[in-house]
């Protein structure tokens, strides 16, 4: 066993000697593998291969399999996606060649992959050394929802990797100071994945006042910026208008029986169910079972800090006083991103984990390096581990197995 550990330092050391390209298509390659192995089936849910077979014809609505998914709006004699298309343009060079066979999820885990080494420049960039990129790297990757939620790479799932992608991709460009407008564009893309993730501009314009030290030359970026975030949130809203006649996405309010839904019962949004959601973020746990193994996975979900211990480090970081100025801007970008979440009817079931926390995971990726030490010791190491080994019992659980329940 001791020849087997000595094997694997050795590996981990010659990565950590590789040139910074080499280690990035490396991670993602076994990123890659990972969550190849344990991708499920193509999911039944596949509303963006639909919308990009429509995109490619011409139309914005279904046809076929696509009109009977579920939560496809019917409006004036076309079905159309609710969801923002950004999944569904990245989908189109594999739907013009396979057709509505090709799977989703597929994607998914490719996208996935790059996130996991996007995460790891991320981290490079903002401070920490090569072997402590190289541990936060897999808790992102496989210590968080977010390796079950890539590996299923349903609708609602796929969104988030690709907002997570661009987002963190947002945030390098941001810390290696390349164009304020490129970093526009980026979150803009990241944005119509996932409408919440808008809110996050605060950080880049904060990043923008520090990179400046005169008024002038800061309102110059915060123009770029915003011409690159406006390209493609206004063509998302053309898109809105031509299928609605206005300007917003009024999708989510025409789902059939959205109006009768019993979680959604004061409306779609409503301060009301913020304590549904400090639940599901802090106590909801698995289900307990009267015989072995005594408990499995809820699809409600699972509590953040359950789903990933090491995220308990955030806190650390905090109690030490040490937060670095990017940290904070972290803060500022959850603490935007959180209000329409948490006053969303639903708390983002079927999941494992909560896996709205996507939204804003390059942040908290952000503040656990912060509390965490520079030279990783014992507890920081097995908290990654624990995580890890936490959401691989819940991806084998369901996606292998489909041992779960409410």
């Amino acid at each position: 066993m001791s020849s087997v550990f000595q094997i694997l330092w050795v590996a981990i050391k010659r990565v950590l000697l590789l040139r910074l390209r080499y280690k990035f298509l490396l991670i993602m390659a076994v990123a890659l593998f990972v969550f190849m192995f344990s991708k499920g089936s193509s999911p039944g849910q596949n509303h963006f291969v639909y919308l990009a077979d429509a995109f490619l014809h011409g139309r914005l609505g279904l046809s076929g399999g696509g009109t009977v998914l579920a939560e496809v709006v019917p409006f004036e004699g076309h079905y159309y996606v609710v969801y923002p298309p950004m999944p569904a343009v990245l989908l189109l060079p594999f739907v013009a060649v396979w057709g509505t066979s090709f799977d989703q999820a597929l994607l998914s885990v490719v996208l996935a992959s790059f996130c996991v080494a996007v995460t790891w420049l991320m981290l490079r960039k903002a401070g920490s050394n090569q072997a402590k990129a190289l541990w936060l790297a897999v808790l992102f990757g496989f210590g968080t929802c977010f390796w079950f939620i890539a590996s299923v790479g349903s609708s609602w799932y796929i969104e988030h990797v690709v907002a997570v992608l661009f987002l963190t991709l947002a945030i390098v460009c941001s810390l290696y100071k390349r164009s304020n407008f490129v970093v526009g564009l980026l979150l803009g893309c990241a944005v119509i994945a996932r409408l919440p993730v808008v809110l996050a501009f605060p950080f880049f314009l904060w990043m923008i006042y520090d990179q400046k030290d005169m008024w002038m030359p800061r309102f110059k970026q915060v123009l770029l910026f915003f011409a690159g975030l406006s390209i493609p949130v206004g063509l998302n809203a053309l898109y809105d208008f031509a299928r609605y006649g206005v300007f917003t996405n009024i999708g989510y309010y025409l789902i059939p029986g959205i109006q009768e839904d019993p979680f959604f019962q004061q409306g779609i949004f409503n301060v009301g169910y913020i304590p549904r959601h400090v639940y599901a973020v802090f106590f909801q746990g698995p289900n307990l079972l009267s015989e072995f193994p005594w408990f499995e996975p809820n699809w409600m979900g699972l509590g953040l800090f359950f789903t990933t211990p090491a995220f308990i480090f955030i806190f650390i970081g905090a109690f030490r006083g040490g937060w670095k100025s990017i940290n904070k801007k972290a803060v500022l970008a959850i603490l935007c991103i959180l209000p329409p979440i948490i006053m969303h009817g639903t708390v983002g079931f079927t999941q494992f984990g909560y896996r709205f926390s996507l939204d804003f995971v390059p942040f908290l990726m952000l503040l656990t390096a912060s509390g965490m030490r520079r030279d990783l010791g014992r507890a920081e190491k097995a908290l990654i581990i624990l995580s890890v080994l936490v959401n691989l019992w819940g991806v084998v659980s369901i996606i292998k197995f489909n041992f779960v329940s409410f």
